[in-house]
């Protein structure tokens, strides 16, 4: 572990404040969910995992998550409910929570588990479950760098790179703290980007477009479609062609 990692692993530990949690601090890693799931399959129940860069970062659906160095790569694994949809929208506001108490920019919450700023993808959350409990990965992007032709339009950065560390000591002592759900729905809602917007919904196979309602209590997507009101408890959100978030 190089000097700054052993000073982010402090600043974490510190600010967790709970000796049942380790903490692991990389310049370089494959993954930190796949360091999470390792480090459970070892015997661990608690920790928190950090990297300057991933060689293999995950998103959604298996999907390649870009992550150079010079952004926040970290993954928290700890004993809970497997309630993932739940658990993702908390970690949603933890992040824009902790994004807005650090770095002092409010992001919008696309459901169910993305930030966007002024219409661009800032941070990308994903849980997973696992035995006995669950891993919640967070990517934030910080400093602004190159993007490859694809993401050029997708991605945005929150220009405080010099705030990574507290940053990831905020947002993993913020999901290893209790939280009641409804608190955090509330939290959720007042942040959300998506209710009162037409939207192209894509569930498996199938596809439409359909008026963006509400969010349930339990994370859930309330739309009307060509089939009338409907929930929507999986899949994925686009804006209509033409427009963004």
């Amino acid at each position: 572990m190089s000097e700054a990692s052993a000073r982010a692993a402090q600043l974490i530990a510190r600010r967790i404040d709970d000796a049942t949690v380790s903490v692991y601090v990389y310049d370089t890693i494959d993954s930190t969910s796949d360091e999470c799931r390792r480090r459970l399959a070892a015997g661990e129940r608690r920790c928190v995992v950090l990297s300057r860069t991933q060689t293999g970062g995950r998103g959604r659906s298996g999907k390649s998550f870009f992550s150079p160095n010079g952004g926040l790569y970290m993954s928290v694994a700890f004993p809970a409910a497997p309630d993932v949809t739940g658990l993702t929208c908390r970690a949603a506001v933890v992040a824009a929570q902790a994004i807005e108490e650090i770095a002092g920019v409010r992001c919008g919450i696309k459901w169910v588990n993305d930030l966007y700023l002024n219409g661009k993808k800032v941070c990308g959350i994903l849980a997973e479950t696992v035995e006995g409990g669950v891993i919640i990965g967070v990517g934030v992007n910080l400093a602004p760098m190159p993007l490859p032709a694809e993401l050029e339009n997708i991605v945005g950065f929150l220009g405080c790179g010099e705030a990574r560390d507290a940053l990831a000591a905020e947002i993993a002592a913020a999901l290893l703290r209790p939280t009641a759900q409804g608190d955090c729905m509330a939290a959720y809602r007042s942040r959300s980007i998506v209710p009162g917007r037409r939207i192209r919904c894509r569930i498996g196979q199938r596809e439409f477009s359909a008026l963006a309602v509400d969010i349930a209590d339990d994370g859930s997507l309330i739309v009307d479609g060509p089939n009338g009101r409907e929930t929507v408890f999986c899949g994925e959100i686009f804006p209509l062609q033409g427009e963004c978030w």
